[in-house]
């Protein structure tokens, strides 16, 4: 799947299943991670220069972008805009 304009592919890292305190959170109260991987990019837009790259690692903003389904996993569209910072996955 290739998204247009400014539109970037993410797929999300898990949620944490276990708090800090080690109480195990079931599947239905965990919150969607705000980190992902970018999977592809648009093109951008006159306003918009695209400066995510496909395997970079993101914070996005949290509830970001529209889910879909690619190859039976959840991802989802954002806007290159809600993408809040860049980290490694070390």
């Amino acid at each position: 799947m290739k998204p247009i304009r400014d539109f970037v592919l993410v797929k999300p890292f898990m949620a944490d299943e276990i708090t800090e305190g080690g109480l195990f959170i079931p599947e239905g109260f965990r919150e969607r991670s705000s980190k992902a991987k970018v999977i592809s990019v648009g093109r951008g837009t006159a306003k918009v220069k695209m400066e995510a790259k496909k395997d970079d690692c993101i914070f996005h903003i949290k509830g970001a972008g529209e889910p879909v389904v690619v190859n039976n996993e959840l991802h989802f569209l954002i806007r290159h805009n809600d993408i809040l910072a860049y980290f490694s996955n070390n």
